[in-house]
């Protein structure tokens, strides 16, 4: 069994977790203020990774801050670069920006569900949540920046792949009914981020790329 459109389209149509408290906070603090300065988001991104539980390290939020004021100096110019760029039409180089940054972030103090839903809260477009208990257990992948960035490329394959001999407005138009659906519009990243939830659709998804092997390395070739 392949992987089309449909079967993505059947991920945002089941996934049941629209419900819960924590995606109450995704459309303000997210994605609705995603387009001003990342520094001027650091109060909003502390409120919005204790809600989604991703503070749960030693010094929580005040820690948080700190580590995250520390990134944001030395990475500013490679997140205003990304922000606004959708997953799908990410470039390359752009694989290669996406481990520098997540790297980074990792370096100045950040754990790897703490950076991963961070990265995902300055880019919402671009960047695919990351919770290291589900990417382990559906994905099978090491919290580290290298498997961060290899789930990114996951979805930036199977985006590709179900979109073959069509446009990325069949995108949009699955964007905009499934908005239609929940309420309050979420990008193509985080209907990728409900087919983690379906192992059976992970599984069909993986193989309609070739296995784990193909699916999760850095070859980007069509």
């Amino acid at each position: 069994m392949g992987f089309e459109l449909r079967q993505l389209r059947e991920a945002a149509e089941t996934y049941t977790g629209h419900e819960a408290g924590t995606y109450g906070v995704w459309p303000t603090l997210v994605w609705e203020r995603r387009s001003l300065s990342p520094v001027a988001r650091l109060d909003d991104a502390v409120e919005f990774l204790g809600k989604w539980k991703a503070l749960r390290f030693k010094g929580g939020g005040r820690a948080f801050r700190r580590i995250c004021s520390t990134w944001l100096r030395k990475n500013l110019t490679d997140l205003q670069r990304l922000q606004g760029r959708v997953l799908y039409s990410l470039a390359p180089e752009d694989f290669q920006t996406v481990p520098k940054i997540s790297s980074s972030f990792r370096d100045c103090g950040a754990p790897p569900t703490t950076f991963g839903k961070a990265l995902h809260f300055f880019l919402p477009e671009t960047v695919m949540l990351w919770d290291q208990a589900i990417v382990r257990n559906t994905y099978k992948l090491r919290p580290d920046p290298e498997s961060f960035v290899s789930s990114q490329r996951f979805g930036w394959k199977l985006l590709h792949h179900v979109t073959r001999n069509k446009t990325v407005n069949v995108l949009r138009q699955l964007e905009r009914d499934h908005a239609r659906t929940v309420g309050y519009f979420e990008p193509i990243t985080m209907i990728l981020d409900h087919l983690a939830f379906s192992h059976k659709l992970v599984a069909r998804a993986v193989a309609a790329l070739g296995r784990f092997s193909q699916a999760f390395s850095d070859d980007l070739s069509q």
